[in-house]
């Protein structure tokens, strides 16, 4: 039988089944893996039936559409927000935390495209906001952008152990969430989902953000706010006791992948009890498992395309991190 801990983000989905179907490369389906017969774990609607069905065709491939740049705010020389307008429909799916979308100018080729995660949806007005780290090539072509950028979308994989933050049973629980760098943009969407029903506290490592930035786009809900600079030998400590003081149900770890396992240690050590969701640092290129930018070989040795690859149990998400 297939080994499930590991999971299609896209599965049940209207992308599904995608591209991966057309080649017995699909994630989930045994059929549509090449074999005879049906060993998946899968509890939706039938895979394989819904490829057949519809004729051996990609459900609704994710294709590029002009959003008009709205705003644009400088908050460092190297650090913007775009707000893009793309409809209320695309906006409802953007909500959710662990979206992200491909960006491009649109007189860039294909391959500018660039992964950037969802800072805010405003789903009245149809518009996302997106934070850019101007770095190299396409973050400066996109930070250059003028009247529209090109928007593929939405993909739903940025943070690994998804359903311990979404799934729908998440109400009244106490939830920590670390944010360091430009990983505040997909932890503001984490906090301002999760305020609605939790209390959820943010640890912030301000290093190359700026507070007008959070002052602009964290919303208001039951928690607290702390600015600790991770780079310094005394935080642990003071994570420590704050872990141990809190008792949380949830920590969401959205840093870089040294902090990830340090702080997952952590958390592992001692809040054994607590779910752990981290972002997802892999190299994502093509987002739809194809280009295997982002294969990883799992401990059975089969690759694991984390683009599309999610995991409940955290044990797995760190041995890919490391």
């Amino acid at each position: 039988m297939s080994d499930h801990s590991v999971d299609c983000i896209d599965v049940g989905s209207e992308n599904c089944p995608c591209y991966l179907a057309l080649t017995n490369d699909c994630l989930i389906c045994s059929r549509l893996q090449g074999r005879e017969g049906c060993d998946c774990n899968w509890k939706g609607v039938c895979v394989y039936n819904e490829f057949i069905q519809g004729n051996r065709r990609v459900n609704n491939p994710r294709a590029d559409f002009a959003a008009e740049i709205v705003y644009r705010k400088n908050y460092l020389d190297d650090l913007i927000v775009l707000g893009l307008r793309v409809g209320k429909g695309f906006a409802i799916k953007a909500s959710r935390p662990g979206s992200y979308v491909f960006l491009r100018d649109k007189n860039s080729e294909s391959y500018y495209a660039t992964p950037l995660c969802v800072m805010e949806a405003n789903i009245e007005e149809g518009i996302i906001a997106v934070a850019i780290k101007i770095i190299s090539a396409k973050t400066k072509t996109l930070a250059k952008a003028e009247g529209q950028l090109m928007v593929r979308g939405i993909y739903r994989n940025g943070v690994l152990g998804i359903d311990s933050i979404t799934f729908k049973h998440v109400k009244g629980k106490k939830i920590l969430v670390v944010a360091k760098g430009i990983g505040l943009a997909p932890a503001i969407l984490t906090a301002n989902y999760l305020w609605r029903k939790n209390r959820v506290d943010l640890i912030i490592d301000m290093e190359k953000i700026s507070e007008d930035l959070i002052a602009d786009y964290l919303g208001e809900g039951e928690g607290t706010i702390r600015f600790i600079q991770l780079n310094e030998e005394g935080y642990r400590e003071d994570m420590g006791e704050l872990l141990e003081k809190e008792q949380y149900d949830i920590v969401v770890l959205f840093t870089s992948d040294y902090f990830l396992e340090q702080i997952g240690n952590m958390v592992r050590k001692r809040l054994p009890r607590a779910e752990l969701a981290v972002s997802n640092n892999f190299r994502i290129c093509c987002g739809e498992g194809i280009c295997g930018a982002c294969t990883v070989a799992g401990k059975d040795g089969d690759w694991i395309k984390m683009c599309k690859c999610n995991t409940n149990h955290i044990s797995h998400a760190s041995s890919y991190i490391k």
